[in-house]
């Protein structure tokens, strides 16, 4: 195939690909400089106080995001030729969020109430902004229309806002209560962003949806939402347990290092991020075996790349105690190595679950094999964290994503051979 028909032919990937890895290419720039910074000024104790609250609030845009950020981006993407669709979906998306973090946000707010301190309380409060900024940053529009260079530039210029305004207003430790309506002016400006590209760009506007279409989409989001649910408990509830039942100083070290892997993560899941919205078309009524075959060509080709990540990953903890300077030598060494099949694992889950499992209809599946491995972290956390705290932690999460992954290749192979037999029965 000539090179220019090619690049013709996969052009929005191509386009999409270069925004979310500028996106992450920034991100990391911005958390490189960031958390030694934040860590070197309140100190392991107090950062870890800020994560957790951080975490408190990541769970409620989690709760708000539902399954969206996957259900109603396939909508998007196979309705967006069709602009009053895309209207409809953009509204109901909109209202079901609002009246999800709603409900989440006070729940969760008497419960901040009741158990922690003024303290707590008011950071909690000040994380609000994080909460209802992200309802209007639609990345479910921008992902399905593949036009993700509008993440792109919503998204930098949350993190610079936060960057900024940390680096000028957080001076010394006591000022660590107001990162999070830093971080909350940041989501606020994105949000306000998004509205106006929705509005300027797509010719969407606000109005009232029907409850039915409401409806329809949690019914759609579902199984997805269900997945979230169980990915969180590897992903961000070892940061949670660990900071209840060790302390912040822990949750601080953990989190200063979790932070350098997800911002690699967000870097290698660049292009199957890309991808999301055309696999979502290319499977759309495909055939069963085509697509499974297409799928596990990916999965070979990432392994290998992933393992050399990986490997390079495992060999850096030098670097990490020069990017940390607080941090003894052998705790980065052992966080590092335990965490480094999270470089490979993370983003194989990715393609086998979402680029794979939602895409062939087996959210149920995806759903099922997450719930076994979250479930797994939680209880190796509950048994272990008390006595070996941030290894712990490290390690119950490289178990939950390396265990998922086995789970959903059996999830693949059974779709593959359940399609096969009914092809044979057919004939």
């Amino acid at each position: 195939m000539d090179i220019r028909a090619y690049l013709k032919k996969y052009n929005k990937i191509i386009e999409n690909f270069f925004s979310i890895s500028l996106l992450n290419a920034i991100s990391q720039i911005i958390s490189f400089f960031l958390v030694p910074y934040l860590v070197a000024v309140l100190g392991f104790k107090t950062y870890g106080a800020y994560c957790f609250i951080y975490t408190i609030a990541l769970y409620l845009v989690l709760f708000g995001t539902y399954g969206f950020r996957f259900s109603v981006t396939r909508q998007i993407s196979i309705h967006r030729d069709d602009r009053e669709k895309v209207n409809t979906i953009f509204n109901a998306a909109i209202a079901a969020r609002l009246m999800l973090s709603a409900a989440a946000a006070v729940v969760v707010g008497i419960a901040v109430f009741l158990l922690m301190d003024s303290d707590d309380m008011l950071m909690y409060i000040f994380a609000m902004g994080i909460v209802f900024g992200d309802v209007f940053i639609p990345v479910w529009l921008f992902q399905g229309m593949e036009q993700m260079r509008y993440v792109t530039i919503v998204n930098v210029v949350s993190k610079i806002v936060f960057a900024v305004l940390v680096f000028v207003l957080i001076k010394e430790q006591s000022d660590y209560i107001y990162i999070l309506i830093l971080n909350s002016c940041g989501y606020i400006a994105a949000g306000a962003l998004s509205m106006y590209i929705a509005f300027r760009q797509y010719g969407l506007s606000l109005a009232l949806p029907r409850w039915s279409d409401i409806v329809e989409l949690l019914k759609d989001g579902w199984h997805i939402f269900v997945s979230n649910i169980g990915m969180e408990l590897y992903r961000n509830s070892n940061s949670f347990l660990l900071g209840v039942l060790v302390g912040d100083t822990a949750l601080g070290i953990y989190n200063s290092v979790e932070k350098l892997v997800k911002v690699g993560q967000s870097v290698i899941n660049a292009l199957p991020m890309a991808i999301f919205p055309h696999a979502s078309r290319l499977f759309h009524g495909g055939d069963m075996r085509q697509n499974v075959a297409k799928l596990n060509k990916m999965l070979r080709v990432s392994f290998v790349l992933l393992f050399v990540i990986a490997l390079l990953f495992a060999c850096s903890p030098r670097l990490v105690v020069l990017y940390l300077s607080e941090l003894d030598y052998n705790v980065a060494k052992y966080l590092v190595w335990l965490m480094s099949p999270v470089v490979v694992f993370g983003c194989m889950n990715y393609i086998a679950g979402i680029l794979g499992l939602v895409n062939l209809n087996a959210s149920n599946l995806f759903e099922r094999n997450i719930w076994i491995a979250g479930v797994t972290s939680v209880a190796l956390m509950l048994i272990f964290c008390k006595e070996y705290t941030y290894y712990a932690a490290a390690a119950a999460w490289s178990i939950a994503e390396t265990l998922l992954f086995v789970l959903c290749l059996f999830s693949i192979r059974s779709i593959k051979n359940r399609n096969m037999n009914l092809v044979n029965g057919a004939d």
